[in-house]
């Protein structure tokens, strides 16, 4: 097993800037508004064939009446828990809190190996660091994310405390991303996956403002569900951080193998939904579209919906399921899909097959004339793979009409029957030798 350290400490004393730096990424949002990380994130980081499993934790005690604060509690102390080496996290420029004394007090019964990172070095103080020595960690380390200094100290003094050595395997585990807008049932979605309450779950819209990764293994097979932030309108998306969420919602979507639009059933279909899923089939990665909250209505209002979402052609080639994560129905069909379309989103097509459609497709409706002229046509071949490409090579082909443009996906689209894939067409004009 990897060795977990966790890194824990008051809210606003910048533990997911030391996560980002030790990560060498910035998957945890950073910023001044306190309490922001709300959920565990993990990152594995790995240096010379040893591997740790870093555990960025919400801020204990934060200095403002917040509907989390419990539960954001539970998780840190859940992390401390599960963690061998704590990182307790303190703020130089702040100096030392009541608060700092209850979690060195909790962290000292812990038992755990701690290492207290000092914070923010870059500030000058009257006091220094000698402050922190109250607390009563004889191991301690100064740094300044912001700056990026110590940090590589700190990296090869937590590297020190992995015993045994383990090569660190690359995964090539498919990333599922679930979008739609807030208390649609995201993170519960992933609770009922999991059979526990992993994640934070709240009625309060907006409790997810982070993207957060979960490992999950159903029938023998491994997936990482990512759980992002609700998507907002734009005119409600006030805060820069609220902002920063909902790129970092649609970032995630196209770093996944498949993307679950997930709506619900009792605030059906809103603008924000079609606008969501228009950006996400613009990305072109693999999708199904979940419908939650079905317990909520009668089985004729379900029906009603399923047959809208039928005649819409905006669903077109998207598998539809219908689910409750409150009550764990459907989970094992909207798997049979994940399952089905992550198979397609890797499928190669032999471009013979290709060819065969694209002759079809020009004795079912010849290319229309641009003027004088009539673009033509010579071969097809496959482009790419989620978002799946179809080549085309012909003449003037930049002169042919969007509406056969139109015509020839979704030609391509029925005659494939690639459930759950969005095709996309890129036209190669070969160059005319006499043009000059």
């Amino acid at each position: 097993m990897s060795t977990t350290v966790a890194l824990v400490g008051r809210t606003n004393v910048g533990k997911s800037s030391i996560f980002n730096r030790l990560a060498k990424s910035k998957s945890a949002i950073v910023s001044e508004q306190e309490g922001l990380t709300r959920d565990i994130k993990t990152a594995s980081v790995h240096v010379d064939g040893k591997f740790v499993n870093l555990i960025d934790t919400g801020g204990f005690f934060t200095s403002k009446h917040d509907d989390f604060e419990e539960m954001i509690l539970s998780k840190a102390y859940e992390a401390i828990e599960i963690a061998e080496v704590v990182l307790f996290v303190v703020d130089k420029k702040f100096g030392i809190s009541p608060f700092d004394k209850e979690i060195a007090s909790f962290i000292r019964k812990s038992n755990k190996k701690v290492i207290m990172v000092i914070n923010k070095i870059d500030v000058k103080t009257l006091e220094g660091t000698s402050v922190f020595e109250e607390l009563g960690f004889k191991e301690k380390i100064e740094v300044s994310a912001e700056h990026n200094l110590g940090i590589d100290q700190l990296k090869e003094l937590i590297f020190s405390k992995v015993k045994e050595e383990e090569t660190f395997f690359e995964n090539n585990i498919p990333k599922i991303c679930i979008l739609g807008k807030p208390n649609v049932g995201k993170s519960s979605t992933i609770n009922s996956i999991l059979n526990e309450k992993k994640m934070i779950v709240s009625n309060v819209p907006g409790t997810t403002i982070d993207s957060v990764d979960t490992k999950i293994l159903y029938k023998n097979k491994e997936y990482i569900f990512i759980d992002t932030a609700g998507i907002r309108k734009k005119s409600k998306t006030i805060s820069k951080e609220e902002k920063f969420s909902v790129i970092k919602s649609l970032e995630s979507n196209k770093i996944a193998d498949l993307s679950i639009i997930m709506l619900d059933a009792s605030s059906f279909l809103l603008d924000q939904d079609r606008k969501l899923l228009e950006k996400a089939r613009d990305n072109g990665k693999a999708m199904i579209i979940a419908v939650n909250k079905k317990d909520l209505l009668e089985k004729k209002t379900l029906s009603e919906i399923e047959k809208a979402l039928d005649e819409d052609s905006m669903f077109n080639g998207l598998p539809i399921c219908f689910i409750s994560a409150k009550k764990k129905e459907g989970i094992k069909y909207l798997f049979d899909n994940i399952y089905r379309v992550l198979e397609n989103a890797d499928k190669k097509i032999s471009t013979n097959k290709l060819n065969n459609v694209l002759r079809k497709a020009l004795e079912k409706k010849s290319i229309p004339f641009k003027g004088k002229f009539k673009p033509k046509i010579r071969f097809v071949h496959q482009g790419g793979k989620n978002p799946h490409i179809i080549t085309i090579h012909g003449n003037s082909l930049e002169k042919l009409e969007r509406s056969y443009k139109r015509f020839l996906i979704n030609f391509y689209q029925k005659k494939l029957g690639l459930l759950g894939i969005t095709l996309k067409l890129k036209f190669i004009t070969s160059k005319n030798p006499y043009k000059s």
